[in-house]
């Protein structure tokens, strides 16, 4: 089946729904790149291949902002069914249950910025687009969440986590069930869930509250992980059915955090990412019954997902994410390693691998992207070596025009190894440029990863140079260098910020007088933390979403809600009202020197608007200019494109103002 008439046929299914896939591949035209081109949902989201191979089945954004899941036959390339979340809700994962059965997840987006968040409803259809149902959670029965989705099973005020996600030919799926209570969280229960009627019954139980369950080869509850009301992590084990819990490892005793990931196909062994103190996570295979070790992978940085096998009994993979973002094959014996060593050579410079197979390993579904390329999605036959293309996720992005992320290290004041990533504008010497810091969101168990990031092209296809750090308190570098930025909010975590911002000066990267923040969320609160720490260094900051008053955390904002966000926050940012105050940017509005701008939107339930508007308050009141951009119908984040695109074009000319063309070189921008 010719490649280019494999793809056609898939836009052309697409466009048949009326979807957000009708633009035009990019003209040749000059730059400067139109911001709607970065600010663009993709086309498509996520794709998986049935268990024979006969459909696709694959999420795509609304204009609305929701998604379809959309089913496909794979030979003539025409949808045969779809299903669409509504309601504002998006469609998060989803598997193929069997051959002619999908099960996916409900999620809600707060915003822009956040990452869907699952309700822990579960919804199943069809392939042909029959039998769409919904067979788990609390609107189960009687409320709508969903595009022609009908209401089945039993109304149910909890979360369930689908657990086996290896296609096989029954009726029933094995989910993690948490139920909603007040006080202490529940102890989650395995169960059995009928994917046609709903029904489920209990059979088995974690070892402790908000517990995550792990199942051996054959199905069985043998493993979980919990965190511990000290941040520790507890790994259970546990020899089959009906037998008890035990302690393998508590991260609060041994100082070793263990976190189990799957079992091997012996269901003697288990992959667990393991973090000895002070150093990165490394991947082992460990013997439960010996506890003898077995290093598989180690980097500078903690490994990523594991990839199975075609028959989901195993691993062969890991995804890496030392700089650039690779696979590490630790078993090159099997097909899949075999043709996965094989895809980097047919791909050189981008990460290609295995998303889905079909129960034979026959063929199986690639993806393969970089720092220039959002992502292009194959079908591979492994037997003939041959690879069609389908559809990429922009294709309206040209590689080409795109720049490279680089990989960078320095050492922190302190000495502390960061790394992050550098993003310089096409043409030039690459020297002298103005700068954009760009510290991200979380801020902790988060880390900016080398990937197709639009922001980042988008301000280097303006001429700005961007900087990534991953500050302590990032994720990626293992448990320790996570915890030690607790507490650590505009003190070390912001040195960091500005010892990168050194370095790229003293590089020779960054003209000194011509150099911004620009952050959301917690990057928000750097952002402005940073100016006001470093009045001299900063001629502007852009916060979005971000956070002003520290102690604000505790009384408002959805953290709160739960046991684990009230424990994060106490550990994370600490309880000590006159600490924080002196932390928080609305204490500290009379350092300013830099030109502000603030963005938030009015709906924001993670970062409340009543955060900007303290900070609005405290500008005022020292009687500070500053650029106010506040949309009332918008979450943690601009979500609507509308909303994006007259973000980023006002963002833009204020960067253009203040550090770019029309920027005096000399002072910042007077207030």
């Amino acid at each position: 089946m010719p490649g280019e008439s494999f793809s056609m046929r898939l836009h052309a299914a697409l466009c048949v729904l009326f979807l957000s896939v009708g633009a035009a591949v990019a003209d040749t035209a000059p730059q400067p790149i139109p911001i709607t081109d970065f600010v663009k949902r993709a086309e498509v989201q996520d794709i998986q291949l049935s268990p024979t191979g006969r459909h696709l089945a694959m999420t795509v954004p609304v204009e609305d902002g929701t998604t379809m899941l959309i089913v496909i036959d794979r030979e003539s390339m025409k949808p045969t069914g779809s299903i669409r979340a509504g309601g504002g809700n998006v469609i998060g994962g989803f598997w193929w249950a069997n051959d002619t059965r999908v099960i996916a997840t409900i999620a809600q987006k707060f915003g822009g910025r956040d990452k869907p968040v699952p309700t822990g409803e579960l919804f199943a259809i069809d392939a042909d687009g029959k039998n769409s149902k919904q067979i788990f959670g609390y609107r189960s029965v009687g409320e709508e969440v969903g595009s022609r989705i009908r209401k089945g099973g039993d109304q149910r005020y909890a979360s369930a986590y689908v657990l086996n996600h290896t296609p096989d030919k029954d009726k029933r799926i094995l989910v993690e069930v948490h139920e909603w209570k007040e006080g202490d969280p529940a102890v989650p229960t395995l169960e059995q869930l009928d994917i046609y009627t709903g029904t489920s019954k209990i059979v088995g139980k974690g070892p402790a509250p908000q517990a995550s369950l792990i199942l051996d080869g054959d199905n069985e509850l043998r493993a979980a992980v919990a965190t511990g009301k000290q941040n520790n992590l507890v790994f259970y084990v546990r020899a089959g059915k009906g037998t008890d819990w035990s302690v393998y490892n508590d991260s609060g005793v041994t100082g070793v955090v263990i976190n189990p990931l799957r079992f091997a196909r012996d269901n003697r062994h288990l992959y667990a990412e393991v973090s000895e103190p002070g150093q990165p996570y490394g991947l082992y295979k460990i013997n439960l019954d010996t506890r003898e070790k077995t290093l598989l992978y180690r980097g500078k940085a903690d490994p990523g997902v594991l990839l199975d096998t075609a028959d989901g009994k195993d691993a062969y993979a890991v995804v890496t994410r030392e700089g650039k973002t690779g696979v590490e094959v630790f078993d090159a014996q099997t097909p899949e390693g075999k043709m996965t060593r094989a895809l980097a050579t047919s791909f050189p410079g981008q990460t290609a691998l295995f998303t889905s197979f079909t129960r034979d390993g026959r063929y199986g579904l690639v993806e393969v992207d970089s720092d220039v390329n959002p992502g292009d999605f194959y079908f591979f036959d492994l037997e003939q070596k041959k690879a069609d293309y389908l559809v990429s996720r922009r294709r309206w992005i040209e590689p080409e025009a795109m720049v490279e992320m680089r990989p960078i290290a320095l050492k922190a004041r302190d000495g502390v190894e960061l790394n992050g990533y550098l993003t310089l504008p096409k043409g030039g010497s690459g020297k002298n440029l103005p700068l954009v810091v760009n510290p991200h969101g979380g801020p902790h168990g988060i880390r900016d990863v080398w990937e197709f990031n639009p922001e980042a092209q988008l301000l280097a296809s303006r001429g700005y140079a961007v900087l990534q750090i991953n500050f302590r308190g990032s994720g990626g570098y293992g448990h320790d260098f996570m915890t030690s930025g607790y507490r650590q909010w505009g003190v070390k975590m912001q040195d960091d910020v500005t010892d990168a911002t050194k370095w790229a000066i003293a590089e020779g990267y960054a003209d000194p007088k011509r150099i911004c923040l620009y952050g959301a969320s917690y990057g928000g609160y750097s952002a402005l933390m940073g100016a006001i720490r470093e009045p001299d260094l900063y001629r502007c900051a852009i916060s979005d979403a971000g956070v002003y008053d520290l102690g604000m955390m505790h009384d408002r904002g959805d953290t709160t809600d739960t046991l684990y966000g009230r424990n994060y926050l106490r550990m994370a940012v600490g309880e000590n009202r006159d600490e924080m105050r002196q932390r928080s940017p609305v204490a500290n509005a009379d350092k300013l020197k830099a030109a502000i701008m603030i963005v938030h939107g009015g709906r924001d339930e993670r970062v409340p608007i009543a955060q900007a508007q303290a900070m609005r308050k405290a500008l005022d009141a020292r009687g500070y200019a500053y650029e106010w951009l506040v949309k009332d119908n918008e979450g943690h984040g601009f979500y609507l494109a509308e909303n994006q695109n007259e973000l980023y074009t006002k963002l833009l000319a204020f960067l253009d103002r203040n550090i770019g063309p029309q920027a005096a070189a000399a002072a910042p921008a007077a207030p």
